[in-house]
């Protein structure tokens, strides 16, 4: 009996709790199939409580996504209204190209999200350097990212602040004084 995810086009085995699955009409367990695990691997990147990722973080982390991408279904659309009177403000969403993100190593996976999420639905593409120290969830979550998107739309670059961030700030500020 197959009891593996489909990730990406794999079958990939669970690495969560595992769950007995019952024949409904004898309760005899059928399979035993293990649980997603992404919150089991935040929970070792950082060191909290498996229940802490998974009830705290991870239901934001999804709100975070969805929001975003209902935000990239108008993003063509102007916004203009008087805020001022006899003045009139538009809005316009337009993407600036390569968005440089510096994630913190205290909730890896929500900063990530958080970077990751608006700069893609307004249109960029990103190079997210996660913490050295926690980098193991932005990893997981590129290899997903890389089977959804183009080659290149999310790039996932971990290392030191003095090795790997400060040539990745030097670089985002030589393109934004053009």
């Amino acid at each position: 009996m197959q009891t593996k995810m489909l990730i990406g086009g794999a079958l990939v085995p669970g690495e969560g709790a595992p769950e007995a699955i019952l024949d409904p009409t004898t309760a005899e367990t059928i399979a035993i199939v293990n649980e997603a695990s992404f919150a089991r691997l935040e929970s070792r990147n950082c060191g909290k409580p498996p229940a802490r990722a998974l009830e705290d973080e991870l239901p934001p982390i999804i709100d975070c996504f969805r929001f975003f991408a209902g935000a990239a279904r108008c993003r063509p659309a102007t916004a203009a209204g008087e805020y001022l009177a006899g003045f009139t403000s538009m809005v316009r969403r337009d993407p600036i190209g390569v968005v440089a993100s510096i994630a913190p190593w205290n909730y890896p996976l929500m900063m990530a999200a958080w970077k990751l999420a608006a700069a893609l639905a307004a249109g960029n593409t990103v190079v997210l350097k996660p913490s050295e120290q926690t980098p193991l969830t932005a990893l997981k979550l590129a290899t997903i990212m890389g089977e959804i998107f183009l080659a290149s739309v999310v790039n996932v670059v971990p290392g030191r602040g003095k090795t790997v961030g400060a040539p990745l700030v030097a670089v985002a500020a030589c393109a934004w004084s053009r």
